[in-house]
């Protein structure tokens, strides 16, 4: 991903013009007094955390398993008939597409970026994070460009450094994304799991996602046939992609400029763990930015934490609405940065 001055230009007017109730001081100084407690406790209690991280990672190879396994086989044998192939065939590819989109971001910004699924110091674990780092090659995703993005992107938040740049994004880039095969295709550039150009890095992620996936596929077939491995082969590199995309366009679009008040929350409900990957994605995003250096679990506690400093004002800016929740959300950001494009593009790009 790459900062588009138009894009940039369009941000700083509409922050500029914009009204928005930011963190106050005290606000901050309290999500910080308590951000400095959970790392503490975090950092005293590396081997229990080890525990957690192998429990997360456990838990989605184990799921994936017992949906494809377990649950879609009886389903198959309970009901049969080419409908009842193709249903379970949807429910599998979709269901193992989002797991593998919950795994690769997991991987990509706790492994790769942040270094705190495994963060210590001895051989076993630095072998651990090692593995936990490069497990979204699994899904042809690329670590070590993704860190260096990533950590720039909080380093320089809001500014024409920042190669996360996402505070606003033309709608147009996110819709070319859904095009087929757009996890592989470089139909736009509003993408950061993998290089804009190929790579030897790039070259070992597409390698062993083909291995990974083809023995998937390969025991697929073997246990379900042609037909359900096919309409899994359409669905697997989309779903999980197409939600990732819809996440990170709504993270910080149309928010202010400033780390400290410049990202949503989409929270633990059915909405934030659906789009943001799961707990261990990044449903709770606005307090990693306030404080990047705690854990998943932890980043939960303290969105908690915050939820309950704001005001209600704050809380219409930063989080969620109930039930309608993140599609609101996401029409509301595209009617907005539409109308505010066709208001004020003209003058802006053109510099009055």
């Amino acid at each position: 991903m790459k900062v588009h001055p138009d894009e940039f230009a369009m941000a700083r007017e509409y922050s500029s013009t914009h009204d928005f109730e930011r963190l106050n001081p005290e606000q901050i100084h309290q999500v910080m007094v308590r951000g400095r407690e959970l790392h503490k406790w975090f950092r005293a209690h590396t081997r229990l955390h080890a525990a957690i991280s192998i429990l997360a990672i456990g838990s989605i190879f184990a799921v994936d398993w017992l949906v494809w396994i377990a649950l879609v086989r009886c389903f198959v044998a309970a009901v049969p008939g080419t409908w009842a192939v193709i249903l379970a065939a949807i429910f599998t590819g979709t269901f193992h597409s989002w797991l593998v989109y919950s795994l690769t971001i997991y991987s990509l910004h706790e492994g790769a970026a942040h270094n705190v699924i495994f963060p210590g110091k001895g051989p076993l674990s630095r072998a651990a994070s090692f593995l936990s780092t490069n497990m979204c090659r699994l899904s042809a995703a690329e670590p070590e460009h993704y860190s260096k993005c990533h950590m720039a992107h909080h380093a320089k938040f809001g500014t024409e450094d920042d190669s996360e740049f996402l505070n606003f994004i033309f709608p147009r880039r996110l819709w070319l994304n859904f095009l087929p095969l757009g996890s592989f295709f470089n139909y736009t550039d509003f993408f950061v799991h993998r290089t804009p150009a190929h790579t030897g890095s790039g070259a070992a992620s597409a390698v062993l996602a083909a291995i990974y996936n083809g023995l998937y596929l390969f025991m697929l077939y073997r246990f379900f046939g042609l037909l359900f491995t096919v309409i899994v082969i359409v669905i697997m590199p989309h779903i999980g992609f197409y939600v990732d995309r819809l996440r990170q366009f709504t993270e910080h679009n149309l928010m202010p400029l400033e780390n400290n008040s410049g990202a949503r929350s989409l929270g633990v409900g059915f909405w934030g763990l659906l789009v943001g990957g799961g707990p261990w994605g990044q449903p709770c995003h606005l307090a990693h930015h306030l404080v990047a250096s705690i854990p998943w679990y932890q980043q939960i506690i303290l969105h908690r934490h915050i939820v309950g400093l704001l005001t209600v004002t704050q809380r219409k800016q930063f989080l969620l609405k109930p039930v309608v929740g993140f599609p609101a959300l996401l029409w509301d950001i595209l009617r907005e940065s539409n109308h505010f494009s066709r208001a004020s593009a003209g003058r802006v790009l053109a510099g009055d």
